[in-house]
């Protein structure tokens, strides 16, 4: 039967009309269709099941295989967490109140003094999604993951709402990836004809006005970009482009005969990667 691999490295790549798109025109096709949810913030994961679920139950779609990178790396070696990797708190010293967000059931964690601690949220079937865990201002700063066996498979560690690494965890609870973020600055050059009718942004600053040889007035704008680097704890290997790290995930899953399809917005990116594959995007 003929194959194919959705590549989805954020949340927003499953709402694009063209993924759906897509999806269709393969199963239509008679392709087996394997969906790859391959974010590094684990916590999107369960969000982009939940979302494909309420697609599939719309679209009436056959049998769809879901796939995370828990998924993949299951029953890959790794080595043991140490005590500084994470915080690791009894939960149940603290007094619980339960409630609910969008129909799912929320059990939040409240210490002597008022504070929040924790927060667990609970999927359809009562098994847990994550816990959240805060500091005293509120601030969140881990995110634990479970698969629907209720096991810890991830770990995002955070500073100031920002997800500064990633664990990806084995079945024995063992450390199998470590993905590290960086904030890159970075500088965005626009040329803008007279004849622009789009108004220039006030945050735009002016490098160079338009002249005969060039009709286009230059700007320039100061951005930052995230850079995501991984570490194998299985073979040691680094991976400084987060890239080169799906295109070993990709081989881990016998990509011989299967299309693979990527994002748009990455696949300049990543095709480097799988010199003479034929890749298709959404």
């Amino acid at each position: 039967m003929k194959r194919a691999i959705f590549l989805v490295t954020s949340i927003q790549g499953i709402r694009k009309p063209t993924f759906l798109k897509q999806l269709l025109a393969l199963i239509n096709d008679h392709y087996e269709v394997a969906i790859l949810f391959a974010m590094t913030n684990f916590d999107e994961v369960w969000q982009a099941k939940r979302e494909f679920n309420t697609i599939n139950e719309r679209e009436h779609l056959p049998s769809v295989r879901i796939i995370t990178l828990g998924d993949v790396y299951a029953d890959h070696s790794g080595i043991l967490l140490k005590d500084n990797d994470f915080l690791n708190i009894d939960l149940t010293k603290f007094t619980s109140y339960e409630s609910h967000t969008n129909r799912l059931k929320v059990t939040r964690y409240v210490d002597d003094s008022g504070n929040i601690i924790a927060e667990t949220l609970f999927g359809d079937n009562q098994v847990r999604l994550h816990t959240i865990l805060f500091d005293k201002n509120s601030r969140i700063i881990q995110i634990n993951n479970y698969n629907q066996q209720d096991q810890l498979y991830g770990i995002e560690k955070c500073h100031d709402d920002f997800v500064d690494e990633s664990l990806l965890l084995n079945t024995k609870s063992e450390l199998v990836f470590r993905f590290t973020n960086y904030v890159m600055s970075q500088k965005i050059n626009y040329g803008v004809a007279e004849t622009s009718l789009i108004p220039v942004p006030a945050s735009l600053s002016e490098i160079s006005s338009n002249k005969k040889e060039d009709p286009l007035t230059h700007y320039e704008a100061k951005g930052e970009s995230i850079v995501t680097k991984a570490t194998s704890y299985s073979d040691y290997h680094r991976y400084d482009d987060i890239n080169a790290f799906y295109h070993q995930v990709l081989l881990n899953m016998n990509i011989d005969d299967a299309r693979i399809y990527l994002d748009i917005n990455n696949i300049i990116d990543a095709s480097k990667y799988l010199p003479g594959k034929q890749i298709f995007n959404y």
